[in-house]
C-alpha cells in the first residue's frame, strides 16, 4: 500500500513540475533577432521588456559585430543589463530606453541578460539570452525537456494500467 502510495504521489507531482519547467524554461529553440558581423554601421536589436519576462528570449549576435539595444518596458521598471557587455539600461515604462554601441568582443557562448531593477516577485526568473557566435548545445538545456517528457510518459502509462486494470476488474466480476 506504501509503495502505491509514493507512486501516486509521483505521478501527482511529475507533471506539475514538468509544467512549471515549459512554463518558466522555454524551448531552446525561441530565437527571434539575429545580429550579423559589421563594425561599421551597428544593428539594432528592439527589446521589450515585460512583467518578468524579455521578447525576444534569445538574441544571436555574431562575434565582433557591432550593436545596439532600443528597449521598451510595457508595464512597470525594469532594467536590462548584459554584465558581459557592460550594458545596463534602466527602464521607465512606455519610454524606449537606448543603449550606445557596442562591439561584441565576446567568445562563442550563451550571455544572461537580466533585469536589473527590482519588478517583483518573479524578478529573478526575468531573463533572456544573448548567444554570441554558434556555442553549439548546452546540457543544461536538454535536461528539463527530457525530465518533463519523461513524467509525461510515465503519467500516460499509469493511464493505460488503470485502464487495463479496470477491465480485468470489470471480468473477473
Amino acid at each position: 500500500m506504501l509503495r502505491r502510495a509514493w507512486f501516486l504521489t509521483a505521478l501527482a507531482v511529475l507533471p506539475l513540475s514538468a509544467l512549471t519547467i515549459w512554463a518558466v524554461v522555454r524551448p531552446p529553440g525561441t530565437v527571434v533577432s539575429r545580429v550579423g558581423a559589421g563594425p561599421r554601421e551597428p544593428g539594432e536589436i528592439a527589446v521589450r521588456a515585460y512583467t518578468w519576462g524579455f521578447s525576444p528570449r534569445v538574441i544571436r549576435v555574431d562575434p565582433g559585430a557591432a550593436v545596439r539595444f532600443a528597449v521598451v518596458s510595457d508595464d512597470l521598471r525594469h532594467g536590462f543589463a548584459i554584465n558581459e557587455l557592460g550594458v545596463n539600461l534602466q527602464l521607465v515604462p512606455g519610454q524606449e530606453g537606448r543603449s550606445p554601441s557596442v562591439t561584441v568582443n565576446l567568445p562563442p557562448g550563451r550571455y544572461t541578460i537580466q533585469c536589473s531593477v527590482f519588478c517583483g516577485l518573479g524578478h529573478a526568473s526575468m531573463k533572456a539570452t544573448l548567444v554570441v557566435g554558434d556555442p553549439g548545445p548546452s546540457p543544461g538545456q536538454i535536461l528539463p525537456w527530457l525530465v518533463s517528457a519523461v513524467s509525461l510518459g510515465a503519467v500516460a502509462a499509469f493511464a493505460v494500467v488503470a485502464r487495463v486494470r479496470r477491465r480485468h476488474d470489470g471480468e473477473a466480476a
